[in-house]
């Protein structure tokens, strides 16, 4: 099992110089997962909050976030979640534009902490990006023709952000996908439930979270 480790979150530019650097490496390289909260804005005069956050649940029973893997040396980061977010959400993806500005924090899991026999760390990096209601309910509904629906992502939901948000955070969850839902909830003005501990499966080198 991975253990976690006390640690600030890291920069896009951090996150990628460790590729030079090689501070924290337990072998030649690393990997990279990206995942992105998407949300919009309800109508004026919906229920509080007044957004709409989506998130998917996988194959393997747990909620997480759209993305996946990306190579770095291959493609930018923001090139390589869109191509995930195209074969996991569909069609209504393709229009999507990931920036740099758009990624809020990247967290470091170390090589050797499974063992896997991988031999290369993984750094998970957060998007959150802002989208107009319809953007959202166009990717709702073209979610089941996306290559991976029925596959790797079973469906999408939206996350219950008012009184049924403790329950939803009862469930299980991808990698860090439950602390990243809470870290990102005060970006959208919305306290996070009290006594919650961010928390979630550590990811896994063979798959990443999604």
């Amino acid at each position: 099992m991975w253990e976690r480790e006390e640690q600030l979150p890291l920069s896009r530019a951090e996150a990628l110089a460790l590729e030079r650097s090689g501070k924290r490496a337990a072998g030649p390289g690393w990997r990279h997962a990206c995942h992105v909260l998407l949300y919009a804005p309800l109508p004026a005069g919906s229920p509080p909050p007044g957004y709409a956050v989506l998130m998917q649940l996988r194959f393997d029973g747990r909620f997480g976030f759209p993305g996946g893997l990306v190579e770095p040396g291959e493609e930018s980061l923001e090139a390589g979640l869109h191509r995930e977010l195209r074969e996991e959400l569909g069609p209504a993806a393709a229009g999507l534009r990931l920036r740099p500005r758009h990624h809020r924090s990247a967290k470091v899991w170390p090589a050797g902490g499974t063992g896997s026999g991988s031999d290369a760390g993984l750094v998970t990096h957060f998007y959150i990006r802002r989208l107009r209601l319809e953007e959202l309910v166009a990717i709702e509904r073209g979610g089941p023709r996306a290559p991976e629906h029925g596959l790797e992502v079973q469906g999408l939901v939206r996350v219950p952000l008012g009184g049924g948000l403790p329950a939803f955070l009862r469930h299980r969850f991808a990698g860090d996908a439950r602390e990243q839902l809470l870290g990102a909830l005060p970006t959208l003005g919305i306290r996070p439930p009290h006594n919650e501990e961010p928390a979630g499966d550590p990811p896994k080198p063979g798959r990443p979270p999604n």
